[in-house]
Order: C-alpha cells, then structure tokens, then sequence
C-alpha cells in the first residue's frame, strides 16, 4: 500500500498544474484526418498539408503542417471563450521552417517575429504571452518555408498567465523526448547550460537509476519495460514527470 500511495502522490503532483484551456493540446486524438479541437475558421493552411506524425515530444504522435511557400499560412484551434486577461502559449516545435503566433479574437492582432527552426536543433521550446478581449478565440500557428518534410508542433499549453505556478514554469523549462522511449536513451535539455541531474522510480517507488545528464542525453538502456517517474534537478528546483519505457 506504501508503495502504491507513492506512486499516486507523484502521478497527482504531475496532473495537479494550472488549467489548459485547449482541448487534445497533444494531438493524440485524430478525426478524418485532422485533429480534433483543432482546425479553426481562421485556419487558412491546405488540410492536404496536415498529418499527423509518429515522431512526437511527449507521448504518440505530432502535429505535422508544410508549407514550403515564402508566403504564411495559418493553422489555429477551434474557437474557446476567452477572458479579457494575460494567457501564455507554449509548444514544442521541430523541423526546417519558420514558425510564429499570433490570435484572433474578432481582429487578428499583431504577429510575433518568426523562429527559424533546423531539423539539427530538435524539439524548440516556443512561448508567445498575449492578452485578447473578452470573447472567442483562436490561436493562429503561422508558418512559411519549410521543406518537404514540414515541420512538427507537440504538446501546445495555452494557460491564463494568472494561474502560473513556479511548478508549471518549471515544467516547460525542460524539454523531455523522446518520451515514450524505445531508443534507450531520453533527452534532457533546458534553458541553461546548468548540470541536470536525475533520479528516476518504479512504480514501487524504488530508485533504480541515479545520473547527472551527459550532452543532454540520460541513458535508461538498464531501464526494463514500463512506466517510471523521473526526479529531474537543477539549480536547486526540482519537478517530477513520467518516463514510459518501450
């Protein structure tokens, strides 16, 4: 029963952070080719151009869009109801392109400046903090030039700045993929070049691996089969968050 209630603790300290206000922010649920939640009125992007991919950040699939024009298109959320206050979007992104946000809440407003992604940088870490009006609102994806691969958009947080913990700041400075794992090894990166050390338990609730993070990269090769909570510390800030072994 001990070990059981440690698990619980830990899997309910990770689920325990400030709402999302976007509904399948994953992408792991897909309707007829599109995924659901997604694909607003606002959505100007070919839907021949939106798949979903295998290669995720966190969990099974990505969002994948192309467009190799010079020219923008825009792929955004269906409509939620919005309070007039600040909201903060954060997202993982991947591939060669260009990539930025903007919203629209009755009137596009302004756009951010693009990031330029590399295939070589892996999975970005994106914020864009914006307040709208009190109303509908869709949060615009805009891309231009990518190759033909397009690129990838993982794991999408829209939250109301307002609600922000020091947990859930925490949990968006790492960036943790692949994960699930198969390959063996798990990549760590964050905001700083500070150490990274990890602890990670099994579902009982015993340590089996205890590591300082080398070039970004723990090595879980010893690690059997299954589901285990990673103890990740830096610069004297700790946060817990599920590893699934393949």
């Amino acid at each position: 029963m001990k070990h059981i209630y440690f698990l619980f603790v830990t899997l309910f300290t990770l689920t325990t952070t400030a709402q999302n206000e976007l509904s399948n922010a994953s992408f792991e649920t897909w309707t007829d080719g599109l995924p659901d939640g997604w694909n607003g009125s606002r959505t100007s992007i070919a839907l021949s151009n939106v798949s979903e991919s295998p290669d995720a950040q966190d969990g099974s699939v990505s969002l994948n869009l192309v467009n190799t024009s010079t020219s923008h298109k825009r792929f955004t959320n269906v409509a939620i109801t919005a309070s007039n206050e600040p909201y903060r979007l954060t997202y993982y992104a991947k591939g060669n392109g260009e990539i930025r946000n903007a919203f629209y809440d009755g009137n596009y407003s302004s756009y951010e400046s693009y990031t330029a992604l590399s295939t070589s940088d892996g999975w970005t870490l994106i914020t864009y903090e914006f307040t709208p009006t009190a109303g509908d609102l869709e949060v615009i994806f805009s891309l231009r030039s990518t190759d033909a691969a397009g690129l990838l958009v993982d794991n999408v947080e829209l939250i109301k700045s307002a609600t922000i913990s020091t947990k859930d700041y925490l949990l968006n400075t790492f960036s943790i993929y692949p994960n699930p794992t198969s390959t063996g090894y798990v990549n760590i990166t964050s905001k700083t070049n500070d150490i990274i050390n990890v602890a990670v338990f099994d579902i009982l609730g015993k340590q089996v691996l205890n590591n300082t993070v080398n070039n970004n990269r723990l090595d879980v090769s010893t690690l059997t089969t299954g589901v285990y909570i990673m103890k990740i510390s830096q610069n004297g800030q700790v946060i817990t968050k599920k590893l699934v072994v393949k």
